[in-house]
């Protein structure tokens, strides 16, 4: 009884002090702010640039696909509805870039990278 009254106490302490400190709606990890310089900096992206010129030019991937026949960057160029903070967010918020296997940028969007995936298969490595 004494711990449910505990708990029930520190959980109304942390929801006084979490509500009382914030003035708005949270934020999105990654937030808006970098979505927007991504989407700047991928429109300087050009066939046949390496991965070393795609990083300098936009930064870490959001996430990484390796395959036998080339590799994916996902880099986050939408902010979705949800601002999914466990899940990663949906397919439709991140770029692909794709990456043959002499590491040159061979295409990017999703387009692009589903039929990349039907031509080539999921062979992952």
């Amino acid at each position: 009884m004494k711990a449910t009254c505990c708990f029930a106490t520190l959980l109304v302490a942390l929801v006084l002090a979490f509500s009382t400190s914030c003035n708005g709606p949270l934020p999105t990890l990654g937030g808006a702010g970098r979505v927007g310089k991504t989407n700047k900096a991928l429109m300087s992206l050009t066939m046949g640039m390496n991965k070393n010129q795609v990083y300098n030019l936009a930064g870490t991937a959001d996430k990484i696909e390796g395959y036998d026949w080339g590799s994916v960057w996902f880099y986050r160029t939408a902010t979705g509805g949800g601002g999914a903070i466990l899940g990663g967010g949906e397919d439709s918020d991140f770029t692909p870039i794709v990456f043959d296997n002499t590491h040159k940028v061979s295409g990017f969007g999703q387009k692009f990278y589903e039929q990349t995936i039907l031509d080539l298969g999921t062979g992952q490595f």
